[in-house]
């Protein structure tokens, strides 16, 4: 065993503590009887009476009482019995206490050095709170592990999305200098489109990383769900109706402590996403309200997702087909945004299928009294159309 700091202390400490405890016993015995003759000889005699009378016939003074060199022998002989027994503890002891600790620390330096697939490993029994500590460090590398994975895996998607409306970009300003292109209105208006995606991507990943650092900006006030959705739907309905989705609005006044802005941010997404993967389809979008939160639930009659994609919808840059997804346009990034606004704001996102085909997104968000009025509770089920946006 690697010889340690530790291990020596623990030995030192050990073998001093015996031989404290020790002499502690021989001192406190010997004091004892000595300050029990000199205060009352008669219980003395009355304990040993044998001994004294022994000590008196030779005429051998009160002080031959103290241990003699042969009880001396004995002391020391079982002192150093003990002080092997407990070294030999120490030993032990140190051993169980060592490994674990050596082995988290050879795997940091590992961490250190830029190995992040090094684990603590170590031979023999453990102590539970050692075992426990080694647990715990591992499950904390394999956690870095898995973050160092994951940004390398955003900065290689990161920079395939950009990658495509920056060449694009590049081609056409190139044909336009070398005279192979006229900057025509059609031409002007496309360069344009690309560069709104990329603004849209850089804003995604604006909003995502603020979002998982914590930092993600919120101007809260008390909104109503219904209002919100109104103001999106009076602008969006027409494109929407352009790509073969009838949008129909079914709302209830339900009012959310929340950021306006990013709320509607989170429904563009949403609809935009049924725009790209949906149509045709007929799309509900309602409001409604639990005890504790209002729900902005947004479902439509397209091809639903594939089995057990409902967990990863909600993941940066993951698309249920990928070339489609490509030729629409999508980043892949408008569902993250949707989850990482509602989470700030304490609410969540889910997906659930519909039957017999179709997707229903829901955003939870925390419930806020409306002003001056009576919290109500609104049902959450009823599908019932009550405005239609044409």
């Amino acid at each position: 065993m690697k010889t340690t700091g530790l291990n020596r202390q623990l030995v030192i400490w050990m073998s001093a503590v015996t031989g404290i405890a020790l002499a502690a016993m021989v001192l406190g015995i010997t004091l004892f009887y000595a300050v029990a003759f000199y205060l009352n000889p008669g219980w003395l005699l009355s304990v040993c009476p044998d001994q004294i009378a022994a000590r008196e016939g030779t005429g051998l003074p009160w002080s031959a009482l103290w241990p003699g060199a042969l009880e001396w022998s004995v002391f020391f002989v079982l002192w150093g019995i003990g002080t092997v027994g407990a070294i030999a503890a120490a030993v032990r002891f140190a051993r169980r206490l060592i490994r674990p600790l050596d082995a988290v620390g050879t795997a940091a330096r590992k961490i250190a050095g830029g190995d992040l697939t090094a684990r603590a490993v170590p031979d023999g029994p453990m102590f539970e709170e050692t075992g426990q500590l080694v647990d715990d460090f591992n499950a904390m590398a394999r956690q870095l592990g898995q973050s160092e994975a994951d940004m390398r895996a955003w900065n290689v998607a990161i920079a395939h999305e950009l990658r495509t409306p920056l060449t694009i970009l590049r081609g056409r300003l190139q044909g336009v200098v070398d005279g192979i292109f006229t900057p025509d209105e059609v031409s002007l208006r496309g360069l344009i489109a690309q560069v709104d995606s990329l603004t849209r991507i850089v804003e995604d990943l604006k909003v995502l990383t603020l979002a998982q650092s914590g930092r993600l900006e919120l101007r809260l006030d008390t909104v109503d769900l219904a209002d919100e959705v109104r103001s999106v739907a009076s602008f969006v309905a027409p494109h929407l109706k352009d790509a073969g989705i009838e949008l129909h609005c079914d709302l209830g006044s339900v009012h959310v402590q929340a950021d306006g802005a990013r709320v509607r941010q989170a429904l563009l997404a949403i609809l935009e996403n049924a725009r790209r993967y949906a149509a045709p389809c007929n799309l509900h979008v309602e409001t409604r309200a639990t005890s504790e939160n209002g729900i902005l639930r947004i479902s439509d009659s397209g091809p639903g997702l594939p089995s057990g994609a409902e967990n990863l919808v909600f993941e940066p840059f993951w698309r249920a087909d990928d070339s489609r997804s490509r030729a629409n346009g999508g980043s892949g990034l408008g569902l993250a945004v949707v989850r990482a606004i509602a989470e700030a704001h304490g609410g969540s996102a889910v997906v659930h299928q519909v039957d017999p085909n179709g997707t229903c997104f829901e955003v939870h968000l925390p419930r806020a009294a409306p002003p001056h009025t009576q919290r109500k509770s609104i049902p959450t089920r009823s599908r019932t159309p009550i405005e239609t946006v044409p």
